[in-house]
């Protein structure tokens, strides 16, 4: 679970940021106004019809996004919106996935 200081809950300015993707989800960062790193998560009906699927996704990026967080640089808002794909998925695919796009876009610290 991530600490309340790590989520975000509004983005101010949704039309700037950078946009990564991958086979699993899609990934915006925008530069924010805190001293931490804030993740947000959109699973839509789109996803599942049913409660259940799309909260067991929420829970899956949300124990994969923690696990990263420390290494990762501060001050950065981090929307991530799931795809179809990552259902079938078990925790660690999505960390090796959400390590390597998080490498890609240079926010985690070496």
């Amino acid at each position: 679970m991530l600490k309340k200081q790590n989520r975000l809950s509004r983005v101010t300015n949704k039309s700037k940021g950078t946009f990564y993707s991958s086979p699993f989800f899609n990934i915006k960062i925008h530069d924010g106004q805190e001293k931490t790193t804030r993740f947000a998560f959109v699973v839509s009906k789109k996803i599942s019809r049913k409660a259940v699927v799309r909260n067991r996704t929420k829970r899956v990026l949300r124990a994969a996004a923690g696990a990263l967080i420390q290494k990762m640089k501060s001050d950065k808002d981090i929307i991530i919106f799931s795809k179809k794909e990552l259902n079938s998925k078990q925790e660690e695919e999505v960390q090796e996935s959400m390590t390597e796009i998080f490498s890609k876009a240079k926010i985690i610290q070496q």
